[in-house]
């Protein structure tokens, strides 16, 4: 039985900056692992790449060496983000024009129910799947419907090629539906977290027993909102295992209580990134992250005093929004600096519209109307980058938002989280040093 290709497409443009300390990182496509291990449950042959930063060609001279050309089956190609678009349109010319394949896409986040317009961009493939793929994907080898039921699928781990270098993502919920103007997931409506003793399971199945970085999962969820009773089951579970392994995940500052960073960190969390956004009132407004800004930002400074005294790892996001000017990045740096001794490394980013231009449309008009503008330069399909202010166009944005991360992250720390969740297991700190002063470039972390 031949193996049927899963493709997580890679990217010839990156969001932050094309150097080492980006391009090191090995970004888990586990929706896609997620399909591939239910087509190997159905008795198939799966496997999974990652395409992440290697140029088509190379990347397909490697499918070809791992046995391309002798696949009957369909090629799946899953687009994470619409910076994959371009690198996408390559690979599948050059599969058409080797062999004759059907070529079937997925990645529901760049498809958003618009079809024709993916199928004009990409006309070398034969097929979308569009939205959540689980219940699909076998009928795109059958023939037949696919009812069951897949929430708390475990990944196949196995199926993943050079998974001996990737940290572990174990999917605990999904959807957010909390209404921020920026995010993709503003409508999904969140749903039950898995169960602890399936977490454990699927830790137990995937863990590998070597001489790489330990395997540190990240718990995948647009809103991580653990319960005391969910919490105090995980604790209950990791003890009648003897399993204490070391967890992160994604939060927003309204989304805990202070009673739960105690339990979160008895249950394992070791780092955890927290959705600040920003700490100008008139900015939290503008991205309706919050309607009371003052009670969020004391309620911010709370999350992250407790945290820092249970030990957690904080990395506070941050992220320029329309109507930026040099005082609004003031009084967000301001507020990180009085909370300095508890913040373990901040990551800044600039706002960008992301979407086929019908559908981000209102998302652009409502951030012009705070005074952003389009960058034309630097926008490109699927992706609309803005000059925030009249006196903050994107380019001064980038500097400055790099610049804020610098005040806050040392090379160390920057590290040592990328290294719990992105960079290749057997990547060392060491290593990571020399290649820094070897490239010698703009860095979003200070360099010792």
């Amino acid at each position: 039985m031949s193996y049927i290709f899963f493709i997580s497409a890679g990217q010839l443009k990156t969001k932050k900056g094309a150097n080492i300390s980006n391009q090191r990182n090995m970004y888990l496509n586990y929706g896609l692992l997620s399909l591939a291990t239910v087509v190997n449950n159905a008795g198939y042959k799966p496997r999974v790449f990652h395409g992440n930063f290697m140029s088509p060609i190379n990347f397909f001279e490697k499918l070809i060496d791992n046995g391309l050309l002798n696949t009957q089956h369909p090629i799946y190609i899953s687009i994470p983000s619409y910076y994959a678009l371009s690198w996408t349109k390559e690979l599948t010319s050059l599969i058409k024009h080797k062999i004759n394949n059907k070529i079937i896409i997925g990645g529901r986040w760049v498809i958003n129910d618009d079809e024709d317009l993916l199928k004009a961009e990409l006309p070398y493939i034969d097929e979308i799947i569009s939205g959540l793929g689980e219940n699909k994907i076998l009928k795109t080898l059958t023939g037949k419907t696919d009812n069951n039921d897949y929430s708390y699928l475990p990944l196949n781990y196995s199926l993943l090629n050079d998974r001996k270098y990737y940290q572990p993502s174990i999917e605990v919920s999904r959807g957010c539906g909390k209404g921020c103007l920026f995010c993709q997931e503003k409508d999904e409506l969140l749903t039950k977290l898995k169960p602890p003793k399936l977490i454990m399971e699927e830790y137990n199945d995937l863990l590998l027993h070597d001489n790489y970085r330990t395997m540190t999962p990240y718990f995948e969820a647009s809103l991580f909102t653990p319960t005391e009773e969910w919490l105090k089951e995980l604790i209950d579970v990791r003890k009648k295992n003897q399993n204490f392994f070391s967890w992160r995940a994604e939060c927003r500052v309204d989304a805990l209580s202070n009673k739960i960073i105690p339990l979160m960190a008895e249950a394992g969390m070791r780092v955890i990134d927290l959705g600040l956004e920003s700490a100008s009132l008139e900015q939290l407004q503008k991205m309706h992250k919050t309607p009371k800004p003052e009670n969020y930002l004391n309620r911010a400074s709370r999350l992250l005093e407790l945290c820092f005294k249970n030990k957690i790892k904080t990395k506070v996001n941050i992220m320029f929004y329309a109507g930026e000017t040099d005082t609004t990045i003031s009084e967000t740096r301001k507020w990180l600096n009085a909370h300095r001794e508890y913040i373990y490394g901040v990551s800044c980013g600039v706002v960008s519209a992301f979407g086929w231009d019908h559908n981000k449309q209102s998302f652009i008009d409502n951030l012009m109307q705070h005074g952003a503008t389009i960058c034309h330069e630097e926008s490109f399909l699927g992706v609309t980058n803005f000059h925030l202010s009249n006196t903050l166009n994107y380019y001064k944005a980038l500097d400055e938002a790099k610049k804020l991360s610098r005040e806050f992250m040392s090379m160390e720390h920057f590290f040592n989280l990328k290294a719990f969740s992105y960079y290749p297991r057997d990547f060392s700190f060491e290593q990571f040093k020399k290649e820094i002063a070897l490239e010698n470039a703009n860095y979003s972390f200070k360099c010792d």
